[in-house]
C-alpha cells in the first residue's frame, strides 16, 4: 500500500471514530435531557448556609408575610443544586405559598461560558398538623458550562405568605408542582420566546379574580455540531455553551381580572442570548391565587433584544451589586406583597464570560397605616474583572389582598334557659 493510500485510510478511520463517538455523545445528551426532571426529585439536598429570614408584616389572626434567602454550593455534575426550605407559620394560616422574588448565581473559580441558567421553586406545600403549620418548598438552581465541571454557588430569595380563609376570600392553585410551560426556541423564531400557559384544574369560580405568581425559569442552549481542541475534535449534538450578552424574563398579566371561562391564561416572555441568536430551551413555572379578595397592581416589562458590539462601554471595573430603594404609596389593599415579575440583565457593549449574575427583592416593609409598600432591588452581572459594565431594569407587580366583606361565622352556644312553672291553688 503506498503512502497516499495509507494517509487516506487514516483519515477514513478518524472520520468513522468521530461519527461513532458523536452518535454516542448525542444519545447520551438526549437521555440526560429526558432525565432532567427526574433528577430534580432524586438528587440529595445539599448543605445550605447564609440563611436569612424575617417577618415583613403580620396582622395576627389574618395574614403574615415572610421574606428570606438561602444559599448552597455544588462542586460539579449535571444535576442542579437543590435546597429544602421550611418556614414556620402561625396556626391560623390555612392557605399559603412561596414567591420566587430573586436569585443569585456565581461560579466559585474564575469566569466561564454559560450553558444553563436556572432558578426554580419546583414544589411547595403548606403542611398543617396539630398545633403547628409549616410552609415547605424545594428550590433548584444552576449555572454551568458544557462540561458541568465548575463549582458554583446558588442563592434563592423568596417571599412566603399565608392567610386565614375565614377572613380573606382567596385560595392557592397549582401550588405543589407549579404550572410549567416549555419550548425550544430555534434561531429562526427570533430572540424573544413567548410561552402561553393555561390552568384547567382546581376549584376557581367564574367570579374569582386571578393573579399569577412567579415561581421559576430554566434556560439552556440547545445541543449543536461543534469542533474543539479535543479527541474526537468534532461532535454532533454536542452540549454547547456560549458567552452571555442578555438574559431576561417578563410575566405578562394586565390585572386581576375575573375568570369567566374557568381557565386562567397568561403569557411569559424571555431572552437568553450572546451577540447572536441561538437555539435554546426555555422552561418557566408559576402558581396562581384566586378569589374575591385578590387584587393586582400590574407592571409589564417589554423585552428589547441586544446584539452586536456598541460604542457605549464603561471600561472601568464596575462589577458590583447595585441596590435601589422603591416606595409605593396609597395602595388600595389591606395587605400588599411585591412580586418580581420582570427583569433584564445585559452587558453594555459586547457578550462576555460570566462570573456572577442575579437580581432580587429584599428589605420589604408594608405600612398598613398609610397603605404604603417599600422594598429594595439588588442586581449584578459581571465577568472576572467587572468590565464592561452592565445594564439592569426590572418590574415589580403588587399582589393585593383585602379582608372579606363577609364576616367570619361565629359559633354561638344556645343559652341555658330555665323555666319555672308556678303552681296555682
Amino acid at each position: 500500500m503506498n503512502c497516499n493510500h495509507r494517509i487516506a485510510l487514516i483519515f477514513v478511520l478518524l472520520a468513522l471514530t468521530t461519527i461513532l463517538t458523536s452518535c454516542m455523545t448525542s444519545r447520551k445528551d438526549r437521555n440526560m435531557m429526558q432525565l432532567s426532571d427526574s433528577q430534580d426529585t432524586v438528587s440529595p439536598n445539599l448543605p445550605f448556609f447564609k440563611a436569612n429570614r424575617k417577618t415583613g408584616y403580620e396582622d395576627h389572626g389574618t395574614f403574615i408575610m415572610v421574606e428570606g434567602s438561602q444559599c448552597t454550593e455544588r462542586d460539579r455534575g449535571p444535576e442542579p443544586a437543590t435546597m429544602l426550605i421550611t418556614v414556620d407559620m402561625p396556626s391560623y394560616v390555612n392557605q399559603g405559598t412561596a414567591i420566587l422574588n430573586g436569585w443569585d448565581l456565581r461560579y466559585l473559580n474564575r469566569n466561564h461560558k454559560v450553558r444553563t441558567l436556572r432558578a426554580d421553586i419546583t414544589h411547595s406545600k403548606l403542611v398543617a398538623s396539630t398545633g403547628s403549620t409549616t410552609l415547605v418548598f424545594e428550590v433548584a438552581g444552576e449555572i454551568s458550562d458544557q462540561n458541568w465541571d465548575d463549582a458554583y454557588e446558588f442563592c434563592v430569595h423568596y417571599t412566603g405568605f399565608g392567610f386565614n380563609t375565614a377572613r380573606i376570600d382567596a385560595r392557592i392553585e397549582g401550588d405543589y408542582n407549579g404550572i410549567d410551560a416549555w419550548a425550544l426556541q430555534t434561531a429562526a423564531k427570533g430572540p424573544v420566546t413567548t410561552l402561553e400557559s393555561t390552568w384547567r384544574d382546581g376549584l376557581l369560580k367564574s367570579s374569582d379574580s386571578v393573579v399569577i405568581i412567579p415561581r421559576g425559569f430554566d434556560f439552556q442552549f440547545d445541543n449543536a455540531f461543534e469542533c474543539e481542541w479535543r479527541f474526537p475534535p468534532c461532535r454532533w449534538a454536542d452540549p454547547s455553551d456560549h458567552h452571555l450578552r442578555q438574559v431576561a424574563y417578563s410575566l405578562y398579566q394586565i390585572g386581576a381580572s375575573p375568570n369567566p371561562d374557568g381557565k386562567p391564561h397568561w403569557a411569559t416572555q424571555t431572552l437568553f442570548k450572546d451577540n447572536n441568536i441561538r437555539s435554546h430551551w426555555v422552561k418557566t413555572r408559576a402558581a396562581l391565587i384566586g378569589g374575591n379578595s385578590v387584587k393586582l397592581r400590574a407592571d409589564f416589562l417589554a423585552l428589547n433584544p441586544r446584539s452586536g458590539k456598541t460604542n457605549v462601554c464603561r471600561n472601568g471595573a464596575e462589577g458590583i451589586v447595585r441596590t435601589q430603594t422603591f416606595r409605593i404609596h396609597d395602595l388600595p389593599y389591606d395587605y400588599a406583597i411585591p412580586m418580581l415579575t420582570g427583569w433584564d440583565l445585559n452587558y453594555e457593549c459586547d457578550d462576555q464570560h460570566v462570573q456572577r449574575a442575579g437580581i432580587w427583592i429584599h428589605d420589604i416593609r408594608f405600612d398598613p397605616g398609610s397603605n404604603g409598600l417599600e422594598y429594595k432591588v439588588s442586581s449584578i452581572l459581571r465577568n472576572r474583572n467587572g468590565a464592561p459594565g452592565f445594564n439592569t431594569v426590572h418590574r415589580v407587580s403588587v399582589l393585593g389582598l383585602n379582608r372579606s366583606t363577609t364576616p367570619p361565622a361565629v359559633e354561638r352556644t344556645a343559652p341555658d334557659i330555665q323555666i319555672r312553672l308556678r303552681k296555682h291553688n
